[in-house]
């Protein structure tokens, strides 16, 4: 295996990496929107949602450990199976390695606090939630924002701005896949939950989308320096991939919300024992384009990570 392969398969196990991290934040905050309500509908769908959790969060740990092992072996120029000192003397001599001991950890609570309930609803959903957040916060410690120290304003910033973009990628990845195909199948008294929940996704996407546009032009800004590097660099002309397919995914979600909804919402708190299925078939459909969008930035956002700053090399 030559460097070049090793790089991609390592860009490619950070990008799914993040795509799980996404399907963590997205599964816990659909299931507190679930479970909002008891029937045996939201028992289903609360069980998908806690094998969601579990398969995505094994998932990031493990695609983590390979690329940081890859990650160690391109810098010390090893094969993997000689990689074994450099990661030694990564974990024990880098704030890189330092972060991401610090990832794995955590990441192995939320394993384990996933892995001891026995069905839906996901429980320890406040402990949970910590943990994600402290995931969000090693990974943050161990990326281009801690050139300016550690818990610096520019490390705070990519913290919020990687729970935003994993919330509103996280919900609609777990709202496309595992929510809206069971919407058809709810019973008539569950419908006016389900319309909730479709509210609730709109909202916190939307909330996240703002959040994200915030934080994005401040780091995008920050790591670009100048304007001429956002076509002369690398990492500028992603960062304009990155911020196109934000764009499409925005003007999808805003198509959803603006025109999909208020046909889709009102059929669902009827709360009849029959519904329209035509818009929610529409809505599902844009979702499902919206979704495949959101993971290639997700996909951006791995090749963001592992680029260098123009300027600085």
């Amino acid at each position: 295996m030559n460097d070049g392969f090793l790089g991609v398969l390592r860009l490619s196990l950070v990008a799914l990496q993040n795509i799980s991290f996404a399907v963590l934040v997205g599964a816990l905050l659909s299931d507190r929107w679930v479970s909002r309500s008891t029937s045996r509908w939201q028992a289903s769908v609360s069980g998908r949602l806690l094998l969601t959790f579990r398969i995505a969060s094994f998932t990031a740990l493990v695609s983590s450990a390979f690329a940081f092992w890859i990650h160690c072996a391109l810098m010390s120029e090893s094969t993997l199976g000689e990689a074994g000192p450099a990661v030694r003397s990564m974990l024990v001599e880098t704030d890189f390695g330092h972060a991401w001991l610090a990832v794995a950890g955590v990441m192995l609570v939320t394993i384990i606090l996933s892995v001891v309930q026995s069905r839906g609803p996901i429980r320890f959903k406040a402990a949970l939630g910590l943990t994600l957040v402290a995931a969000a916060l090693a990974r943050s410690h161990g990326g281009h924002p801690i050139d300016a120290g550690a818990f610096s304003l520019p490390v705070w910033v990519d913290w919020v701005h990687l729970l935003a973009i994993s919330a509103w990628v996280g919900l609609v990845l777990v709202a496309t896949y595992v929510v809206v195909p069971r919407i058809s199948r709810a019973p008539a008294a569950e419908r006016a939950n389900t319309a909730t929940f479709i509210q609730s996704l709109s909202d916190a996407a939307t909330f996240a989308l703002a959040i994200l546009v915030i934080t994005g032009a401040y780091s995008g800004w920050r790591g670009v320096n100048a304007p001429e590097y956002l076509l002369t660099s690398v990492y500028g002309r992603v960062l304009l991939l990155k911020l196109a397919l934000v764009g499409i995914a925005a003007a999808l979600g805003g198509h959803n919300r603006f025109f999909g909804m208020p046909q889709l919402l009102p059929s669902l708190r009827e709360a009849s024992s029959e519904f329209a299925a035509r818009p929610l078939k529409r809505f599902a459909a844009v979702l499902h384009v919206e979704s495949i969008v959101l993971a290639g930035v997700l996909v951006t956002a791995a090749v963001l990570v592992s680029s260098p700053l123009p300027g600085t090399t």
